[in-house]
């Protein structure tokens, strides 16, 4: 068995090795040794305690090591809708319960205890992110003598246009005497250093304003300061030897989500001070950052860990202050089956509604659209950038030029999520099979749509040409208002051909290219608007001015 050695001891040891060098290159060559001495021994997280015996007779190259990292888990929020079958939604919680390096061999053992297996089943992985898969390859390496550091920062590969936080590994190639880049999480082997942004760049670009920080976090829930930030405080406790969970934080974060993402110009110089200091990590600089560290109770992590709901997608990762949240109307929509799509002769009618039998659960949904009223509340507790209006106004009209995610961060915020398509046309149906829940037409003073071309030998109307407030019309009988026109909704699915067999609770394909949007907008023909309409999807990331969404709540 490797023993374990103090993270602090090894730091004395470096300050001292460095200290005690007379010449340049001597000093040089005794700097390096005694860094990779460091970044060989396991810290507190990554210590595999008894179960290093695990780590006997796995795959010699790294390639293969990452695959059998991934085969042992699933993310808790980009992979776990793939697997809704196999994994019950009282696990998604469990990310939290597994910090350490030996917490995750542990949970793994618990579930089969074969050990780090390729073959293990989606049931027996467990529900834990880029950081756990990053900890536990460093974790193998050092076990093997290999030196390796878990590092924080921003990948510019996950999102496009996009600056994903994300954490990875460097890991001492030493063949080419050099460190290099390793992503566990997708099998990225030494890839350039280009598509990985150090945290400590990011703020010193974010001080001079080279960067955009509203691109940097996690699209759709956190952005700008707030994360850049506690991106930047987790690499440097990484970097001493401590590699914290996201979920975890330091008081500067609360500082700043209660001041608007600002902070006081003393952390400002701290951590401008930090960022250029871990531009080099050698044994001197790790001497100051220790320092500083130290000195500086606002930047040092607690053992506090925020809870979460992985399986709703609600991923707080900072702290939020108390703040209030809009009142949202919910309506109870009974369980119930329905025939989803539309028959052969409905006029208008587009392939990809195979009609199907569908049986769903109760829920709540939300009596309207989300407002800019209550979609502003969000953006101000969260300092998440207001959306434009289009000119259309504000206040009580339907939120528009939110993406998918905007609309799903809402939605996780609220402690609530979107509906998924089958729940849409349900409640939209509200028990009838006509074209629309208002029967075989659709008039103008029934829906906000263009008028001018209304739906099969029905009446024309006026073509507003804009959207209007919500609630604007009579609900149809579920008490649902504005079903039919006025602005396009999100739902939760991914687009995708039906599944012709009866279904129940869908949740839509795995994946897929474009989220499903329903119910047609104020721009478009009445035929557009009816109840089966799929449109094709939209990007998740368009953030037109067409485009809003209603929350839901499983009962």
């Amino acid at each position: 068995m490797k023993k374990q050695v103090f993270r602090l001891f090894i730091l004395i040891i470096i300050i001292l090795v460095t200290n005690c060098c007379q010449t340049d290159s001597a000093k040089s060559n005794q700097t390096d040794s005694s860094i990779l001495d460091f970044y060989r021994q396991y810290s507190s997280f990554t210590d595999p305690g008894d179960y290093e015996y695990l780590y006997e007779n796995l795959p010699d190259s790294l390639t293969e090591l990452c695959q059998l990292i991934k085969s042992q888990t699933i993310h808790p929020w980009a992979e776990l809708p793939m697997y809704r079958e196999q994994i019950p939604k009282e696990r998604s919680n469990e990310e939290l319960k597994y910090p350490t390096v030996k917490s995750i061999l542990e949970g793994l053992l618990s579930y089969d205890s074969s050990g780090l297996i390729k073959e293990r089943k989606p049931e027996d992985r467990l529900l834990i992110s880029c950081r756990h898969n990053s900890i536990l390859l460093a974790s193998i390496l050092k076990y093997r003598g290999i030196p390796a550091r878990v590092r924080y920062g921003h990948a510019t590969y996950l999102t496009p246009g996009f600056h994903t936080s994300h954490v990875i590994c460097e890991v001492w190639n030493e063949k080419d005497k050099r460190w290099m880049l390793v992503d566990p999480s997708l099998n990225m082997i030494d890839f350039s250093y280009d598509n990985f942004d150090f945290s400590n760049d990011v703020w010193l670009k974010m001080q001079k304003k080279e960067i955009d920080p509203n691109l940097f976090g996690i699209p759709g829930k956190f952005t700008g300061l707030g994360m850049i930030t506690a991106t930047l405080c987790l690499d440097l406790a990484s970097i001493l030897g401590t590699e914290y969970n996201y979920h975890q934080y330091s008081p500067i974060l609360d500082y700043a989500f209660k001041n608007n993402n600002q902070l006081p110009a003393e952390q400002i110089e701290t951590l401008n001070r930090i960022s250029e200091l871990m531009k080099s990590i050698n044994a001197d600089n790790i001497s100051k950052l220790q320092e500083i560290y130290d000195n500086n109770p606002q930047i040092q992590y607690t053992d506090s860990i925020i809870s979460v709901t992985p399986y709703a997608e609600n991923n707080n990762r900072i702290r939020e202050p108390s703040i209030n949240k809009p009142n949202i109307e919910f309506v109870d929509i009974p369980a119930g089956t329905f025939t989803m799509g539309s028959p052969d002769d409905e006029e208008g009618r587009v392939d990809d509604e195979i009609q199907h039998k569908v049986t769903l659960s109760a829920f709540k949904m939300s009596k309207y659209t989300v407002t800019f009223e209550q979609y502003d509340l969000f953006c101000e507790a969260t300092g998440k950038e207001k959306p434009f209006d289009g000119r259309y106004g504000r206040g009580n009209m339907p939120v528009s030029g939110v993406s998918w995610y905007d609309a799903n961060a809402f939605a996780e915020w609220m402690g609530c999520r979107l509906p998924t398509e089958a729940e849409w046309e349900y409640a939209a149906r509200a028990n009838t099979t006509t074209p629309f829940f208002t029967g075989v037409c659709l008039t103008t003073d029934q829906a906000n749509f263009n008028g001018k071309e209304p739906y099969a030998n029905c009446e024309k109307g006026i073509n507003r040409k804009k959207p209007i407030p919500v609630g604007s019309f009579a609900p149809n009988t579920f008490g649902l208002y504005d079903m039919h026109g006025n602005i396009w909704e999100w739902c939760s699915d991914w687009y995708g051909e039906y599944d012709k067999n009866d279904k129940v609770n869908p949740q839509g394909p795995d994946t897929g290219t474009k989220k499903v949007d329903r119910g047609g907008g104020f721009y478009d023909p009445a035929w557009r608007c009816r109840s089966a309409y799929r449109a094709g999807g939209d990007p998740p990331e368009n953030r037109g001015t067409g485009i809003s969404f209603r929350l839901v709540k499983s009962e």
